[in-house]
């Protein structure tokens, strides 16, 4: 069957070279792009959106079809609110991870087959591959590791998989930056996307306080002895492995090592006591297999930008224990755990609070 492919596009330079690159094999193609947080969008002096603006130049430019699809209730109910109730519970969420699972390959997945695509088509930096002797679809990293977008992608199943394309994945950055320059086209002028993108200017506190300035209130600092050594902010400002903020003078530098929502306590210490071999992960998705069947040697990464270390994973009852050859710094409830076969993404899970 030939492919009708959709095209996720922002206007930055990735989705709009994704769609280059389909496009130049002549598969049928349609820019699609979502409307997720109304109330951040820019816009320009008609009153109309900036970015629905330039990714509607560019399919003109590029001279196919165009759809804009609002989700601004879905996008607010799975990510915004989880990644607020998170904070609330004193863990340190990664939005991408539910956004991509619900969202992108969710609601805009589910849209464009509505609309006859066959495929969804994503400016991330990973591969997709069909292993014939598992009858699996496996997700590897990027040619381009320095962009690896895997660690982000765990999540996905083998239906989101069947049905998507990643025309950068042997690609690298550089190569498209110089490329792209060739097709003159009105692409945004900006840096990389920021890092929480419903937040203005990344800045999570101010956006958090002013959600819930009834649910976040001032507390108590203490050592690992229970003493109390300081006064916080609110518990939701911190993370686990903050020094600076802190506002407490001590002989050593000091870190947050738990934070107690229950309570509304931060416990700090020393570094040495932010290393741990082990973890526990919740919520878990398998890409390799169906579902893990006994103890097995892997890597993972705690974090995006972190290095993968060596691992047993042992399933337990509803989630896993993670024990690390070494001691990893700074492992962190609410993050993603994502576990490495070489290039192959083996599954990951949300690391619990134990």
């Amino acid at each position: 069957m030939k492919k009708r492919i959709a095209v996720a596009m922002s206007g930055g330079i990735d989705s709009t070279f994704a769609a280059i690159i389909l496009k130049d094999k002549e598969y049928n193609i349609f820019g699609a792009t979502l409307q997720m947080f109304c109330q951040h969008f820019p816009k320009d002096a008609k009153g109309e959106n900036n970015d629905i603006a330039y990714v509607n130049q560019i399919c003109n430019a590029l001279k196919i079809p165009y759809v804009s699809i609002e989700t601004f209730e879905q996008f607010k109910k799975f990510v915004i609110n989880d990644f607020c109730e998170n904070y609330l519970k004193g863990v340190t969420p990664n939005p991408c991870i539910v956004c991509n699972k619900r969202i992108k390959w969710g609601l805009l997945l589910d849209r464009v087959l509505e609309l006859g695509a066959t495929h969804l088509a994503t400016g991330h930096y990973a591969n997709i591959e069909f292993n014939q002797k598992r009858n699996r679809y496996l997700l590897k990293k990027g040619n381009d590791l320095r962009k690896d977008q895997s660690y982000f992608l765990w999540n996905l199943s083998q239906f989101q998989l069947s049905h998507t394309i990643f025309p950068l994945g042997k690609y690298t950055k550089s190569d498209i930056r110089q490329k792209i320059q060739e097709y003159n086209l009105p692409i945004k002028k900006t840096e990389e996307s920021q890092e929480i993108c419903f937040v203005p200017n990344d800045d999570y506190k101010s956006f958090l306080a002013a959600k819930y300035p009834k649910k976040i209130s001032r507390g108590n600092i203490i050592n690992q002895k229970g003493k109390i050594i300081g006064k916080h902010k609110g518990f939701p400002f911190y993370t686990i492995g903050q020094r600076r903020g802190l506002g407490i003078s001590a002989p050593q530098p000091l870190y947050v090592l738990e934070i107690r929502s229950e309570t509304n306590e931060i416990v700090v210490g020393a570094k040495d006591f932010l290393y741990q071999n082990e973890l526990y992960a919740e919520n878990c998705n398998w890409i390799y297999f169906d579902k893990l069947e006994g103890q097995i040697s892997a890597k993972a990464k705690i974090r995006y930008n972190t290095e993968e270390k060596s691992c047993k994973i042992i399933p337990e009852e509803n989630r896993i224990k993670v024990v690390f050859d070494e001691p990893q710094l700074s492992i962190t409830p609410g993050q993603s755990v994502v576990f490495y076969d070489e290039n192959y993404v083996i599954g990951g899970g949300i690391i619990s609070k134990n």
